[in-house]
């Protein structure tokens, strides 16, 4: 199966976007008007990892973040996405910030603290694994644990182009990811999104008189998967912000 290929980290990693294109020439739409790839959206929940990723370069103000985060997401987030984000992160101790004057005007700037720092180091690495078909290997107390917590649906197509699984099965191998033991009806809203966005496939086996549900990748759900899993592999391997 594809993705059993695609498990080395010596593959070749291809840019979010083009290196060295100018997107405000002619010919060329911006970035807030480029739509992004299929599959793009499993990986939009790692905003708060990402921001670590950037600060990681230096300290910077939220207007420069959102202006780096653009390319990645295909538009600007809002002041009412970003802030919340990082007074989140402020909260957990991953972020400080400082007002600085700036041509004649005070802005608030963000850099890594150590506790930060741990975090994303502790996220990076277990990504790594998880883009190479192993669990996590954090622990929910773990800090950096909760960065990787919005790749379920990810994580679910991946197993699924393995084979076709009922969803107690799905749910055993996702334990794994989790770190911890997770009940079917927490995974349903991912399954319906997954089911919803033609990912996935779901139909009826019967044991008996009891009913049960085995899900299946589709090729678009396949094609989202490779996406998504090029864009991780950018990001492990540095390339995001390329």
């Amino acid at each position: 199966m594809c993705i059993l290929i695609l498990l080395s980290f010596h593959l070749c990693v291809v840019s979010i976007l083009p290196e060295k294109t100018d997107l405000s020439s002619p010919g060329h739409p911006s970035p807030s008007s480029v739509s992004p790839p299929v599959g793009h959206e499993l990986i939009s929940g790692l905003t708060q990892f990402l921001i670590l990723l950037i600060l990681r370069r230096g300290p910077l103000h939220g207007y420069e973040l959102t202006s780096l985060l653009e390319p990645v997401y295909g538009r600007r987030l809002s002041p009412g996405t970003i802030y919340p984000l990082l007074q989140r992160m402020e909260h957990k101790e991953y972020l400080l910030s400082h007002n600085l004057l700036v041509a004649g005007r005070k802005r608030k700037t963000y850099l890594l603290t150590r506790l930060g720092r741990i975090a994303l180091e502790n996220a990076l690495s277990a990504l790594r694994r998880i883009v190479s078909g192993l669990s996590s290997d954090l622990s929910v107390d773990d800090p950096g644990f909760e960065l990787l917590k919005s790749l379920a649906q990810y994580r679910i197509l991946f197993i699924l182009d393995q084979s076709p699984l009922h969803g107690y099965d799905l749910v055993d191998r996702l334990a794994n990811f989790f770190g911890r033991k997770i009940a079917l009806g927490t995974i349903y809203p991912s399954l319906y999104r997954l089911v919803e966005k033609q990912y996935i496939v779901s139909s009826s086996q019967f044991d008996g008189d009891r009913e049960r549900k085995v899900y299946e990748l589709t090729p678009l759900g396949r094609e989202a998967l490779r996406n998504a899993h090029k864009e991780l592999l950018a990001i492990v391997d540095g390339k995001i912000f390329s």
